[in-house]
């Protein structure tokens, strides 16, 4: 029987809001299902300029023989069998494996490293999961080499003779747990010798702006500046090294080129500013409200970090963020100030690339496309991801309709294990009912919790929330069905006269708890690592994790954003007119009221849901019949999805919206 229970309290204002400094928890290897998009990576900006290529290798035909791949260490003991793969159109695994490993996912969860542009035709793969586990989770050490590793890939003598300024590029996928110090750093480094390999004086990290857990795009470009001592050598070599353990690295379509002299790369700023973020008011610290109800509007602001990684000088530097509305047109353009001179090698970071003085407040409910941009005299540095910001009606949430993994029991124990999510209030709400966004891993069976407080119910990270000050409560079974749609639904109208409750302006915790009849069910939460949260705006609650008994409140993983931006939703409406709010509720699916604009698309597309409302699969093939982007979303009434297709040639492709049994096809246009 469901029981809702209501309470007294009082408004908060937004002082409320401060917390006590992170609580971090390390991270733990996870086969989180990679639903949506991995997290972004420092894709190589676009640039000007012809390429002239010095040297190139695809592994068409294998690792060549000049390459050495002789074994590195396993555990710190020298092992033949850590070292690098190669998949090729005849080799067992062929192209079409990529890592084996127990936490390596499948093909349709995407941590398959085979997704190149040119994989078909073979590639090089290390794939630490699989050689730990033997592709069983959990399976620590009992592979064909132990965890940690290192494995070094190493070129054969280059001849650099009169190339002052190169760069080594190649595609990439790699996904990060540790490396050889831990989780603060990556696995993945270049080093660099010129004398045929003797020592290896000069190293690059790689990937430092991976998350734990996370990965970089699928099809990423990683440019790598050849160090200035080793550029005009003619012994040079070098190496990919593998250093650390989890998951796996791939490589493909290696070359040598000069440095372009028009380049710019986002990067994570050395303090761990993302390489861009959204800044939402009305003060520091309020929560990022990635689908915000029109009654909640606020100001804007955004920021990022490049580095000027071309051999020129950049002039007139400055942000510049463009808003485009459902049907793609841009309804404001912001233009941070602009930066004089960045010098070839040096940064310009959130202090100089930023739009403060310049915010953006939505001005009608919608799905807004957010793109970033560095503006220079010479060249344009396009981020390589379209943000959305969808402004409701009845709705909030701290997710940007992103499902990057999902989270749950066992990684945060079974029994009592709970994520809260806070939304701040600038005007007051009446609360309808939350809905939780959850992964196709959770079972049917196990019992969850919906609990509502002030803020100001927080006493800390170790007593967590005072239960006498709780406002709402309701419990809940989870059923096939709740899976099915990728939702569950909390009803916390009240049950005496069906009106919401009234919300004053302030901030409120909603906290959802999770029993999973001690292991036997499981149950997973939706989660969005677009952009990390304001500080104190999401929280997990650890019980027992394998032999560890926590018991208390954490903000997040170290150098992880397994969780995030939980898929926590607050179903609010007009709090002068609670009547009105009585028609809000889950709608039926209507598959044929989804639309796609603009048409021809350019940089993106807006998948547009209708009267629509649930989980659904979009799927974009090319005209050969190839998968070109996969993505799994849970769309409310009324609201869109962007998807990015700026990296995709022009020509004509079929979206496919998956809906259980039904399928709503529809043709795409990309110039």
């Amino acid at each position: 029987m469901k029981k809702t229970y209501f309470f007294a309290f009082m408004a908060i204002g937004f002082a409320a809001l401060a917390q006590s400094p992170k609580a971090r928890v390390e991270a733990q290897r996870t086969a989180d299902n990679n639903e949506q998009l991995p997290a972004r990576s420092s894709v190589t900006a676009r640039y000007t300029g012809t390429e002239t290529v010095v040297y190139s290798e695809t592994f068409a035909s294998g690792i060549p023989a000049s390459w050495d791949n002789t074994g590195g260490l396993a555990n710190g003991v020298a092992d033949a069998d850590s070292k690098w793969e190669y998949r090729g159109t005849t080799t067992t695994p062929g192209v079409v494996t990529g890592s084996r490993g127990g936490y390596a996912g499948t093909a349709a969860t995407g941590q398959l490293a085979i997704q190149s542009p040119t994989a078909a035709n073979g590639f090089v793969l290390f794939d630490s999961d699989f050689l730990d586990n033997a592709g069983i989770a959990g399976n620590f050490g009992n592979g064909i080499a132990a965890a940690a590793h290192v494995a070094n890939l190493t070129s054969g003598v280059i001849n650099l003779t009169g190339y002052t300024e190169v760069d080594l590029v190649f595609n990439q996928y790699y996904r990060r747990f540790a490396g050889p110090t831990g989780q603060g750093v990556p696995a993945t480094y270049i080093d660099f010798s010129i004398n045929g390999g003797t020592t290896w004086p000069y190293t690059v990290m790689l990937n430092s702006g991976i998350a734990v857990n996370s990965a970089t795009t699928r099809t990423d470009v990683a440019a790598v500046p050849i160090p200035a001592a080793v550029a005009g050598q003619a012994n040079m070599k070098f190496r990919f090294r593998f250093d650390g353990d989890y998951y796996f690295w791939q490589i493909d379509d290696v070359k040598i080129i000069e440095t372009p002299k028009h380049r710019l790369e986002y990067i994570v700023n050395a303090n761990g500013a993302p390489k861009v973020d959204i800044l939402y008011g009305p003060a520091s610290g309020s929560s990022k409200l990635g689908n915000m109800s029109l009654k909640q509007n606020r100001s804007i602001t955004f920021d990022g970090n490049v580095v000027n990684t071309g051999s020129a000088n950049q002039t007139n530097v400055k942000l510049q963020v463009k808003i485009l509305n459902s049907t793609g047109a841009v309804v404001q353009t912001l233009n941070g100030p602009v930066k004089a001179t960045l010098v070839s090698g040096d940064t310009a970071d959130y202090n100089d690339l930023n739009t403060l003085a310049t915010a953006w407040t939505p001005a009608a409910a919608g799905t807004y496309g957010v793109t970033f941009s560095v503006v220079t005299d010479s060249t344009v540095a396009v981020f390589p991801d379209t943000m959305a910001v969808t402004v409701t009606n009845d709705f909030n949430s701290l997710d940007y309709s992103r499902f990057d993994n999902s989270i749950g029991t066992p990684n945060i124990g079974l029994d009592g294990s709970a994520f809260a999510a806070r939304h701040d209030f600038v005007n007051a709400e009446r609360l309808f009912g939350v809905n939780v966004g959850i992964s196709t891993l959770t079972t049917g069976g196990g019992i969850v919790e919906m609990s509502v407080f002030d803020s100001s119910a927080f006493d800390g990270y170790t007593t967590g929330f005072d239960q006498n000050a709780i406002l709402a409560y309701v419990q809940h079974t989870i059923t096939a069905a709740d899976t099915a749609a990728g939702t569950i639904y909390f009803d916390l109208t009240d049950p005496t006269t069906g009106f919401p409750m009234l919300l004053p302006q302030g901030s409120y915790f909603f906290v959802f708890t999770m029993y999973s009849n001690n292991g036997a069910e499981v149950v997973r939460m939706r989660n969005d690592q677009s952009f990390e949260n304001a500080s104190g705006s999401a929280m997990m609650y650890l019980t027992t994790v394998g032999a560890t008994a926590y018991n208390r409140w954490y903000t997040g993983y170290s150098s992880g954003r397994s969780f995030e931006n939980p898929w926590i939703r607050s179903k609010t409406c007009e709090s002068a007119n609670p009547v009105a709010c009585m028609g809000i509720g889950l709608t039926e699916e209507a598959m044929a009221s989804i639309t796609v604009a603009p048409v021809p698309a350019n940089e993106f597309m807006n998948v547009a849901f209708g009267d629509a409302d649930g989980q659904f699969e979009l799927t974009l093939i090319d005209i050969t019949g190839k998968v070109v982007k996969a993505r799994n979303v849970v769309a409310e009434a009324g609201t869109s999805v962007p998807v990015y297709v700026g990296d995709l040639a022009a020509g004509m492709y079929t979206l496919n919206v998956q809906n259980g049994a039904q399928v709503k096809t529809l043709k795409v246009a990309i110039q």
